[in-house]
């Protein structure tokens, strides 16, 4: 019905309903309302009545239609009473980055229910739209495909996707910026690259965690997939893949890549020459991080392929219970890396293996092919607790190599290494690949740093170890000793039974500075400390003072400054508290 034939024209909303309810009251008690029309009712209104002085009728149909327009239109007044809110006064675009903000996808759709100017802002912008879990079914991926109009698309694909909603996606791959399969098996995989074969004009990032596909009785069905996997993907940028079986990479070429992250546990170990050939696919790589767990199989690799990757800026390495993983490095150069970075991980329960640490030709392999000038700095550092932690790290102006040793605790209630042996191993190997650093003479500052305090029949044998590097040293510009017991390079100066058949007596290296920070001295603490300005002379009468010596510990003796200042050229002795992260 048309407003403007609305009997009683020209009355305000509220006297028009102020009208209607009291002819409705009349209706319900007066005998003067006649039926009409069999669905209507007339009535005579007095003319003395101002409000409604006027003859009308109305039909059943005339008060349904002014009952949805009167609604409609109170529906809009309390929408723009709302915009006067001030939450609703702030710019458009700005109020469309509010559900990004939210934690989650569901909290996005409740907040679009909010009020209807809210809803309205949030479902014109596509890109809140964007991200789809396939495995919500059909009904909800089409209905985020509608909302997502455009606007480049995140899939996180799962093991129960739906096939409804994955046979949604071939008209829209040319929008999928970053794909997902999280605890998937290989065949699912596959499927979605049958089913969705491209092209991917903007897709950026692939993730894959595959989990192992067994049948009824347990049994594997890993088998490799019979096509390439998204090879229309030429342009991906980032490929995470976390596999528990094999890695399946010569499937993937990827020839674009920038950014490679792998964790694979094959049972039977992982092919070198399969992920060679893989790096050897990607020239543009920038970082590689890989994690291997169970071992790595070098059989079918030549012994003159090297494969270079001439962008790579950061290169890591981890591996689980031994391996040649460190062999595996000494057939990639990266000539422009600037941090590398090598991690071997056991449990205490294993027998150790020989090599924690790089053996010597693999440890020359890899300083020429992961440094770019003279490493400058060499820091040690071991940490004792429920995981023993051994860290070697070599500096130079624009390169890093950190070699990382950790020794997790056995669940099981016997160890088969006792911890004084584990002590032995790491510090004897650690050492070792400290002196067979090709350019250990050139460095310039040497940081050793072990918080443990070990009993008398241990200390010999970190002095042996320090008499030895320090005797493949160079002179140094920095030596700083921090948190050890310094029993051991004071050897030479404590009268202790201990040291009586040493290999050789400690040698300190000529030394510009030395800083000796918050040492322990649980035991014979005013020998150690008068031991260490005995060291002082020592330098000085060899011609090769200490031009500064920096002794930082708790309640140092306040004459300690006096007694080293003739014996070097500056004294500083500081009273600090040991620092909680040592």
């Amino acid at each position: 019905m048309d407003t403007r034939t609305y009997p009683g024209k020209g009355l305000s909303l509220s006297q028009l309903v102020f009208a209607l309810n009291e002819e409705l009251k009349r209706a319900a008690y007066s005998p003067s309302y006649v039926a009409k029309d069999r669905c209507g009712l007339a009535c005579e209104v007095p003319r003395n009545d101002a409000l409604t002085r006027f003859t009308y009728s109305y039909t059943f149909n005339d008060v349904s239609q002014l009952d949805q327009d009167t609604s409609i239109a109170l529906t809009a007044i309390r929408e723009w009473r709302n915009s006067f809110i001030h939450i609703n006064r702030i710019p458009l675009d700005v109020l469309s980055l509010v559900p990004t903000h939210l934690h989650s996808q569901q909290d996005r759709f409740r907040a679009s229910f909010v009020c209807r100017h809210w809803r309205r802002v949030f479902l014109q912008h596509a890109p809140l739209w964007s991200q789809l879990f396939l495995s919500k079914g059909e009904v909800y991926v089409k209905t985020l495909l509608e909302r997502a109009k455009g606007s480049a698309l995140d899939i996180i694909a799962s093991h129960n996707n739906p096939v409804d909603a994955v046979v949604l996606l071939p008209p829209h791959t040319q929008q999928i910026r970053h794909l997902s399969f999280v605890s998937i098996p290989w065949v699912d995989i596959q499927m979605f690259s049958v089913t969705n074969p491209g092209p991917f004009p903007v897709i950026r990032t692939l993730t894959i965690e595959t989990a192992i596909d067994t049948d009824i009785n347990g049994s594997s069905l890993m088998a490799p997939p019979s096509l390439p996997l998204f090879s229309n993907a030429v342009d991906l940028k980032e490929f995470v893949l976390r596999s528990e079986g094999s890695p399946f990479l010569n499937h993937f070429v990827f020839p674009n890549l920038t950014t490679f992250e792998l964790l694979g546990a094959p049972v039977e170990g992982l092919r070198a020459s399969e992920l060679l050939d893989f790096l050897e696919a990607s020239p543009t790589l920038r970082t590689v991080q890989m994690k291997i767990i169970s071992g790595i199989l070098l059989g079918d690799v030549s012994r003159e392929r090297m494969v270079v990757l001439p962008n790579v800026e950061t290169f890591s390495l981890a591996m689980d219970y031994g391996g040649p993983g460190y062999e595996l490095a000494t057939y990639i150069s990266c000539p422009s890396v600037g941090q590398t970075s090598f991690m071997h991980e056991i449990i205490a329960d294993h027998i150790l293996p020989q090599q924690m640490f790089p053996s010597s030709v693999s440890w020359n392999a890899i300083v020429r092919q992961y440094t770019r000038d003279l490493i400058e700095e060499v820091t040690f550092r071991v940490e004792f607790s429920h995981i023993v932690t051994c860290s070697l790290v070599f500096r130079s102006p624009a390169t890093v190599i950190r070699l990382d040793f950790n020794v997790s605790e056995s669940d099981e209630e016997e160890v088969l290494v006792p911890y004084r042996v584990l002590f032995h191993e790491v510090f004897s190997q650690a050492f070792r690949t400290v002196r067979d650093h090709p350019s250990l003479p050139n460095v310039k500052r040497l940081n050793i740093n072990y918080r443990a305090c070990f009993m008398d029949y241990r200390l010999k044998h970190i002095a042996n170890e320090v008499g030895r590097l320090f005797k493949s040293v160079g002179p140094l510009d920095e030596l700083t000793i921090s948190g050890c017991d310094l029993h051991s390079y004071l050897a030479p100066f404590l009268d202790l039974p201990e040291f009586n058949d040493m290999e050789q007596p400690i040698v300190f290296p000529p030394i510009k500075e030395l800083k000796i920070s918050h040492p322990l001295m649980l035991q014979r603490k005013e020998e150690c400390l008068a031991a260490i300005v005995e060291l002082a002379k020592s330098q000085h009468a060899l011609g090769i003072p200490f031009e500064r010596l920096t002794v930082c510990m708790e309640e140092p003796p306040t004459a300690m400054e006096e007694m080293l200042r003739p014996w070097v050229g500056s004294a500083v002795c500081i009273n600090e508290w040991c620092p909680d992260d040592d």
